[in-house]
């Protein structure tokens, strides 16, 4: 009998001991399934955020082709409205291909002693702005030409125009607004050429003394006024004086013989200026 209760309190002990262990693994599986669960979290949030830097930087790395895309557009230079290649003045003065150069006798200077390539010339040593779209000069081959048939033939990207100094027997207002004149008729004529009006040479000291007429103060005057026709009509001005003159302003006896034309090998001096944008 007492063999039969020890063997009940036995397996009653057993039972109590295997439930309070049971009861013991509960909480510590519980808290490492808690813990697993939390590091299982915390590697999914990782691997969100890595999923999200990774998103960021794709879109950075776009934006940056974007800008870099824009700043490229943007230092590429752009052709103008009227869809032609744009050139700049080196470019078209090169070889002065597609130029024309207008003038009395210093721009036949420029063409015999001068180096302008494939530029077409229209001047004579009597050209002024009251005979030039009645003269006719020869040009390219030795035709004859007048200045209408010589804008017939070709449209011109450029054309420098030198005339002046044979007008100072006129009257001042008379001179310019026949100047004027006739760089609207050229305007007119060849709409796509850039027009370049030139001042007139000085002449020596010793010339200008002499005169009254073909003095450095009337053509100062002149050529001011050429100037105030530029600015008015967006055309472009330049002076070659500086190149010339002496440290009074008159054209120095080192570069004439006559005092009024510069020797002939200046010449090729005065294209180069002309060349490197005057």
């Amino acid at each position: 009998m007492r063999r039969y209760w020890y063997s009940i309190l036995l397996t009653g002990s057993m039972i109590v001991m295997a439930a309070t262990k049971l009861s013991m693994d509960i909480p510590k599986n519980e808290s490492i399934a808690r813990e697993t669960g939390a590091i299982l979290a915390d590697n999914r949030m990782v691997e969100a955020q890595s999923a999200e830097m990774a998103a960021s930087v794709t879109v950075e790395a776009e934006e940056t082709e974007k800008m870099e895309a824009m700043n490229a557009e943007e230092s590429t230079p752009s052709s103008p409205e009227t869809g032609e290649t744009a050139v700049s003045v080196s470019d078209i003065n090169e070889d002065f291909s597609s130029v024309l150069f207008i003038g009395d006798s210093r721009t036949v200077g420029l063409s015999e002693y001068g180096d302008l390539g494939q530029a077409d010339v229209f001047a004579n040593s009597g050209m002024s702005v009251f005979n030039l779209f009645e003269a006719r000069v020869s040009v390219k081959g030795g035709e004859k030409k007048t200045l209408e048939e010589v804008f017939a033939s070709e449209n011109y990207r450029t054309i420098y125009l030198m005339l002046g100094i044979n007008e100072l027997g006129y009257e001042d207002k008379a001179i310019v607004n026949q100047y004027r004149s006739v760089v609207e008729r050229i305007r007119a004529e060849q709409p796509a050429a850039a027009l370049v009006l030139e001042a007139n040479l000085h002449v020596t000291g010793e010339k200008a003394a002499k005169s009254n007429i073909f003095n450095n103060q009337r053509i100062d005057a002149l050529n001011k006024s050429i100037k105030n026709i530029a600015e008015d009509t967006g055309c472009r001005y330049i002076d070659v004086n500086s190149l010339f003159d002496d440290e009074n302003g008159n054209l120095s006896v080192a570069y004439s013989t006559d005092g009024a034309h510069i020797l002939g090998k200046y010449y090729s001096v005065w294209v180069e200026w002309i060349r490197s944008g005057g």
